[in-house]
């Protein structure tokens, strides 16, 4: 016969918590980076391409980029910003 546990959603929470850290602890020291779980704001997106919010909303607009999007803010996994920056590459002569 199973046994079944009933916690507090704080426990649950503190438990989930506890699993990811370790996780990612094992990550590291395996030598496994994850930097895909960031995600970037539109401000820090137009920074880091030097480009203006309207350009920005363009490169949404046509697809260029992926986004999510969570009620009026805008937010690019890593992985995807990354993605974006090596498919526009220009490689030297």
């Amino acid at each position: 016969m199973e046994k079944v546990y009933l916690i507090t959603e704080a426990q649950m929470k503190a438990l989930m918590i506890e699993t990811i850290d370790e996780y990612r602890r094992l990550g590291e020291a395996n030598g496994i980076q994850n930097d895909d779980d960031e995600y970037l704001s539109s401000k820090q997106v137009c920074e880091e391409l030097g480009i203006s919010t309207r350009t920005f909303q363009r490169y949404r607009d046509e697809h260029r980029i992926a986004f999510i999007q969570r009620g009026r803010k805008i937010y690019v996994k890593r992985s995807d910003f990354n993605a974006f920056q090596e498919a526009n590459r220009i490689e030297a002569r």
